[in-house]
Protein backbone atom coordinates (compact mmCIF):
# COMPACT_ATOMS: atom_id res chain seq x y z
CA UNK A 1 0.00 0.00 0.00
CA UNK A 2 1.06 3.56 -0.74
CA UNK A 3 1.57 6.19 1.61
CA UNK A 4 -1.43 7.75 1.15
CA UNK A 5 -4.43 6.05 0.70
CA UNK A 6 -5.72 6.74 -2.60
CA UNK A 7 -9.15 5.94 -4.53
CA UNK A 8 -7.36 3.24 -6.03
CA UNK A 9 -6.49 1.58 -2.93
CA UNK A 10 -10.50 2.45 -1.56
CA UNK A 11 -11.83 0.98 -4.59
CA UNK A 12 -9.62 -2.38 -4.45
CA UNK A 13 -10.30 -2.34 -0.75
CA UNK A 14 -14.55 -2.49 -1.43
CA UNK A 15 -14.15 -4.86 -3.58
CA UNK A 16 -12.74 -7.34 -1.21
CA UNK A 17 -15.00 -6.61 1.13
CA UNK A 18 -18.01 -7.26 -1.36
CA UNK A 19 -16.08 -10.29 -2.49
CA UNK A 20 -16.66 -11.46 1.17
CA UNK A 21 -20.08 -10.07 1.69
CA UNK A 22 -20.74 -12.22 -1.42
CA UNK A 23 -19.21 -15.48 -0.18
CA UNK A 24 -20.80 -15.08 3.33
CA UNK A 25 -24.29 -14.69 1.27
CA UNK A 26 -24.99 -11.24 2.94
CA UNK A 27 -25.52 -8.15 1.25
CA UNK A 28 -23.49 -4.58 3.04
CA UNK A 29 -22.24 -1.24 2.36
CA UNK A 30 -18.18 0.04 2.73
CA UNK A 31 -16.72 3.00 3.57
CA UNK A 32 -13.26 3.98 2.88
CA UNK A 33 -12.09 7.29 4.89
CA UNK A 34 -8.41 8.80 4.43
CA UNK A 35 -6.24 9.46 7.93
CA UNK A 36 -7.74 13.28 8.16
CA UNK A 37 -11.23 11.45 8.71
CA UNK A 38 -12.33 12.68 4.87
CA UNK A 39 -14.63 10.21 3.27
CA UNK A 40 -12.94 8.76 0.18
CA UNK A 41 -15.59 5.77 -1.02
CA UNK A 42 -19.33 4.70 0.22
CA UNK A 43 -20.61 1.73 -1.96
CA UNK A 44 -23.68 0.15 -1.18
CA UNK A 45 -24.55 -3.78 -2.80
CA UNK A 46 -27.26 -3.80 -4.62
CA UNK A 47 -30.46 -5.05 -2.37
CA UNK A 48 -28.73 -3.82 1.08
CA UNK A 49 -30.47 -2.22 3.72
CA UNK A 50 -30.61 1.71 2.90
CA UNK A 51 -29.37 2.66 6.61
CA UNK A 52 -25.89 0.70 5.76
CA UNK A 53 -24.17 2.83 4.25
CA UNK A 54 -24.28 5.25 6.95
CA UNK A 55 -23.72 2.40 9.38
CA UNK A 56 -20.40 1.85 7.36
CA UNK A 57 -19.26 5.89 7.36
CA UNK A 58 -19.85 5.44 11.19
CA UNK A 59 -17.48 2.72 11.96
CA UNK A 60 -15.07 3.53 9.55
CA UNK A 61 -15.16 7.69 11.32
CA UNK A 62 -14.80 5.83 15.04
CA UNK A 63 -11.79 3.04 13.62
CA UNK A 64 -9.99 6.20 12.99
CA UNK A 65 -10.79 8.46 15.83
CA UNK A 66 -9.83 5.65 18.09
CA UNK A 67 -7.45 3.66 16.13
CA UNK A 68 -8.94 0.96 17.28
CA UNK A 69 -10.29 -2.42 15.82
CA UNK A 70 -14.20 -2.96 15.92
CA UNK A 71 -13.89 -5.88 18.14
CA UNK A 72 -12.44 -3.07 20.63
CA UNK A 73 -14.71 -0.86 20.66
CA UNK A 74 -17.95 -3.29 20.08
CA UNK A 75 -20.20 -4.01 23.19
CA UNK A 76 -17.74 -6.30 24.37
CA UNK A 77 -14.38 -4.70 23.72
CA UNK A 78 -12.61 -2.09 25.76
CA UNK A 79 -14.23 0.88 24.60
CA UNK A 80 -17.23 -0.62 24.21
CA UNK A 81 -17.40 -0.78 28.08
CA UNK A 82 -16.68 2.45 28.71
CA UNK A 83 -19.48 3.66 26.38
CA UNK A 84 -21.92 1.34 28.63
CA UNK A 85 -20.52 2.75 31.90
CA UNK A 86 -21.02 6.58 30.29
CA UNK A 87 -23.68 6.19 28.33
CA UNK A 88 -23.44 10.47 28.45
CA UNK A 89 -19.65 10.18 27.25
CA UNK A 90 -21.66 8.04 23.80
CA UNK A 91 -24.39 10.36 23.27
CA UNK A 92 -21.69 13.74 23.44
CA UNK A 93 -19.08 12.34 20.51
CA UNK A 94 -21.74 11.17 18.65
CA UNK A 95 -23.55 14.48 18.69
CA UNK A 96 -19.62 16.43 18.78
CA UNK A 97 -19.17 14.70 15.10
CA UNK A 98 -22.43 14.49 14.10
CA UNK A 99 -23.61 11.15 15.07
CA UNK A 100 -20.08 9.38 13.11
CA UNK A 101 -19.12 7.89 16.73
CA UNK A 102 -20.47 4.30 17.41
CA UNK A 103 -19.38 1.18 19.32
CA UNK A 104 -20.12 -1.51 16.70
CA UNK A 105 -17.40 -4.04 14.84
CA UNK A 106 -17.24 -3.59 11.39
CA UNK A 107 -14.34 -0.80 11.43
CA UNK A 108 -10.80 -1.52 11.19
CA UNK A 109 -8.11 1.34 10.87
CA UNK A 110 -5.26 1.04 7.77
CA UNK A 111 -2.10 0.96 9.97
CA UNK A 112 1.44 0.81 8.28
CA UNK A 113 4.98 1.77 9.69
CA UNK A 114 2.68 3.19 13.06
CA UNK A 115 1.60 5.49 10.87
CA UNK A 116 -2.69 5.48 10.32
CA UNK A 117 -3.74 5.53 6.50
CA UNK A 118 -7.20 5.76 7.18
CA UNK A 119 -10.38 3.22 7.68
CA UNK A 120 -12.98 0.92 6.08
CA UNK A 121 -16.05 0.06 7.31
CA UNK A 122 -19.02 -2.35 6.88
CA UNK A 123 -22.28 -3.00 7.65
CA UNK A 124 -25.05 -5.10 6.29
CA UNK A 125 -24.60 -8.30 8.20
CA UNK A 126 -24.47 -9.41 11.94
CA UNK A 127 -20.63 -8.10 13.94
CA UNK A 128 -18.65 -10.71 13.60
CA UNK A 129 -19.71 -10.54 9.33
CA UNK A 130 -19.00 -6.95 9.27
CA UNK A 131 -15.60 -7.33 10.78
CA UNK A 132 -14.95 -10.47 8.38
CA UNK A 133 -15.76 -8.44 5.30
CA UNK A 134 -13.80 -5.61 6.64
CA UNK A 135 -10.37 -7.61 7.71
CA UNK A 136 -11.33 -9.45 3.73
CA UNK A 137 -11.04 -5.75 2.64
CA UNK A 138 -7.70 -5.37 4.26
CA UNK A 139 -6.01 -8.50 2.95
Amino acid sequence: MVADLKLDDAKMMANKAIQKAGELGIKISVAVYDASGHLILVEKMDDAAWITPDLAMGKAFTAIAFRLIGEKHSDSGAVGRKFAEAQSLLFSLSLTYDGKIMGRQGGIPIIKDNRILGAIGVSGGSPDQDEACAKAGLA
